[in-house]
């Protein structure tokens, strides 16, 4: 499922994914008091299961790195969105992004992300941002970030797209095992899908 305010058809690269496959990669990465995560089987925005975060201790603001785009240049766009629910009353999270030219652990400035939580009250609620590439910047990693509070230290993610302007970037994705098949897509142009459209909606 694609997020309800971009299609696939305006980007030249997507990818998506919602964490069906448990054996791929939870994350790529993290920073913070992320004490765990992983796959959560009991409850999903879509299909039958989403991604889990739970900060400890409390303090800071953990980041899980959901997906790394590189190969870009300046002007490029980076759209994404994904699904969130907080744990309780306070628990919420958001999109948000680094600049990393050298590899996906590498720190070339913040690229900030979207303006407003997402998921507070326990409540599914889609998070967006796009991103515009300054000059200098070649790599861009998306986090899924968690803002608990004292017992509200879980955040459930799942149903995460991104879209890419440029033909030449690639995107990395947590929750994929296997090489994305490469289709043609709109006006002659490549698109790449990390299994698009392959689960039916649900909410819980």
């Amino acid at each position: 499922m694609i997020g309800s305010s971009a299609s696939a058809g305006a980007f030249a690269l997507t990818a998506a994914t919602s964490w069906e496959d448990p054996t791929a990669q939870a994350i790529l990465g993290s920073s913070g008091n992320l004490s765990d995560f992983g796959y959560d089987s009991s409850e999903a925005y879509a299909g039958s299961s989403s991604l889990f975060l739970v900060e400890s201790p409390m303090g800071g603001t953990p980041e899980a790195y959901v997906a790394y785009v590189t190969g870009l240049q300046a002007g490029d766009t980076v759209y994404a969105s994904m699904w969130f629910k907080g744990e309780g009353v306070v628990g919420k999270g958001r999109l948000w992004g680094h600049y990393a030219n050298d590899g996906i652990d590498s720190e070339n400035g913040t690229a900030s992300g979207a303006n407003s939580y997402a998921g507070i009250g326990s409540e599914w609620e889609e998070s967006t941002h796009t991103w515009v590439i300054p000059e200098g910047k070649t790599g861009l990693v998306i986090e899924a970030r968690l803002y608990g509070f004292q017992e509200d230290n879980r955040l459930l993610g799942d149903e995460l797209f991104v879209g890419v302007s440029s033909a030449s970037a690639n995107i990395q994705i947590a929750g994929q095992n296997a090489a994305p098949p490469v289709v043609p897509g709109a006006g002659g142009v490549i698109a790449v899908f990390f299994g698009l459209g392959v689960s039916s909606r649900r909410r819980r």
